[in-house]
């Protein structure tokens, strides 16, 4: 790949919020996790599990669990988060797949390692076709123990990272990002 197409990618690639029917074929999604393991990862203990759920019915259902579980949640849910609360808001944007990337280690290093692996599985969704979504909603919905049960994700894992892929029915402009913040030392 030339370095073109990967700045390309980076600068291109954004949060996708509305989606086909068209589903994913789970020879394409281990392509993008094939992908996504090219990652650096801490001593190279690569401490990572993924959890694939399809199907745009499953994931309507699991949000509406996720969006009941917040209710039962009193202070912690910030005004936008509330707003996702409302019945008709699908907090997976009607994806027909979604990836959770999970830790196999409960420190720190491997979150982070899970973090890295996620931003190659966006960026290789992006270059093959793809649009995907990060959903951090989601997070402390799938860190429920009865959550990972339903899934079929084992205790000894840690959802990190959940993200959307499917087939993009709209297309996103930049939002455009603030000046960083660089501190020269």
């Amino acid at each position: 790949m030339q370095s073109l197409e990967v700045m390309n990618a980076i600068y291109s690639r954004r949060a996708i919020r509305s989606y086909t029917d068209h589903p994913i074929e789970n020879a394409e999604l281990l392509r993008l996790i094939d992908a996504a393991i090219q990652a650096p990862s801490y001593m190279n203990r690569q401490e990572w599990a993924f959890a694939i759920i399809q199907g745009k019915s499953r994931l309507e259902a699991y949000s509406d669990q996720a969006k009941a579980y917040y209710l039962t949640q009193p202070g912690s849910a910030s005004a936008h988060a509330l707003s996702l609360l409302d019945r008709e808001v699908n907090i997976f944007h009607g994806a027909p797949s979604l990836v959770v990337i999970c830790s196999t280690s409960p420190t720190q290093q491997a979150a982070e390692d899970c973090c890295l692996v996620a931003e190659n599985f966006m960026l290789a969704a992006f270059a093959r076709g793809w649009g995907t979504c990060p959903i951090g909603f989601a997070r402390p919905w799938l860190t429920l123990a009865e959550t990972k049960a339903q899934l079929g994700i084992s205790a000894e894992l840690t959802p990190v990272f959940a993200v959307i892929v499917g087939q993009a029915a709209e297309s996103s402009a930049s939002q455009g990002r603030k000046p960083p913040a660089v501190i020269w030392v």
